[in-house]
């Protein structure tokens, strides 16, 4: 697909949206002076990473069910499925690239803040399991529920317990990382459970559109 359809296809979003379409690109602005307040407060290097896990990741979600949240109004549904199927992979894609390209900035922002201490190749690839869970799990809740509301809402919830106890407040699946790996233990379990939260939604996908 050549490069002005894909703009098309951004342009029609935009003002199908209107102004929550900006509201994740907020959000990143907002996480980088998060970043520079948190890495001036504390020593913790892995402190204002987890801005970008807490924050950042979710959010990148956000814009997919912004859109399909049209497929579940009353009645929509029949008339409207066959157009989002053939559209789902593409703008899973598009919106993965678009987002996944935020994340890569924010990450380069951390590096500029506190160096590449951190930064090794299991927490990055803990860090593309997660971003690409939320990618999916988003849209898979929205057609499991029907509701934006609730699907935003379990995400919200979830995340929001799991960053403000750093993973101590129930015993459900942790996928967030609080500090660098001590052990592969500590490492294999969160990326378990991103695996299987991934297959999970991308099933819960093909089910709903195919």
């Amino acid at each position: 697909m050549d490069k002005k359809t894909i703009a098309h296809h951004f342009s029609f979003d935009r003002r199908l949206l209107g102004r929550l379409y900006w509201f994740p690109f907020l959000v990143y602005g907002l996480c980088v002076g998060l970043m520079g307040i948190l890495s001036a407060r504390s020593d913790e290097p892995f402190l204002p990473y987890t801005v970008i896990q807490g924050i950042a990741v979710p959010i990148a979600g956000w814009h997919l069910v912004f859109l399909y949240r049209h497929l579940y109004d009353e009645g929509a549904k029949d008339a409207l499925v066959w157009h989002y199927r053939k559209a789902v992979v593409f703008d899973l894609v598009r919106y993965a690239v678009l987002h996944g390209g935020c994340i890569a900035l924010l990450v380069a922002a951390v590096i500029g803040i506190q160096g590449t201490m951190f930064l090794t190749a299991p927490v990055l690839g803990h860090l593309f399991l997660l971003f690409l869970f939320y990618q999916l799990i988003g849209l898979a809740l929205l057609g499991v529920f029907g509701s934006l509301d609730v699907a935003l809402s379990v995400i919200a919830v979830y995340t929001f317990m799991e960053v403000a106890t750093q993973g101590t407040f129930m015993p459900w699946p942790h996928l967030f990382l609080f500090q660098a790996p001590a052990d592969s233990l500590s490492l294999l379990l969160p990326m378990m459970w991103l695996g299987a939260g991934i297959v999970i939604a991308a099933v819960l996908i093909g089910r709903e559109f195919w």
